[in-house]
């Protein structure tokens, strides 16, 4: 192995560790988000999220299946982002 070859690898294995650092204590954004992300990227309060949601302003693709009647509504924040950028 050449000696280039051997310095790549260390620091790959530097900026792994490091990005693992990194994500322990500033973690990325989780993929599933609820009413209070939505209501204050909205401007709104999350009761009229629960409403949105139930007259089908927000798009059913945005929720996560199994959630809402009786349980906390939750979406896919990828989704839900695209769909506030959208409005």
């Amino acid at each position: 192995m050449k000696k280039s070859d051997e310095l790549s690898s260390v620091f790959a294995d530097i900026a792994a560790n490091l990005a693992r650092i990194a994500d322990h204590f500033d973690p990325p954004p989780p993929d599933k988000v609820g009413t209070p992300y939505v209501a204050e990227r909205l401007g709104c309060t999350t009761d009229y999220v629960a409403v949105m949601v139930r007259e089908g302003a927000i798009p059913h693709h945005c929720l996560v299946p199994g959630t809402g009647t009786g349980k906390p509504w939750k979406f896919f924040r990828d989704r839900i982002d695209r769909w506030i950028e959208q409005r």
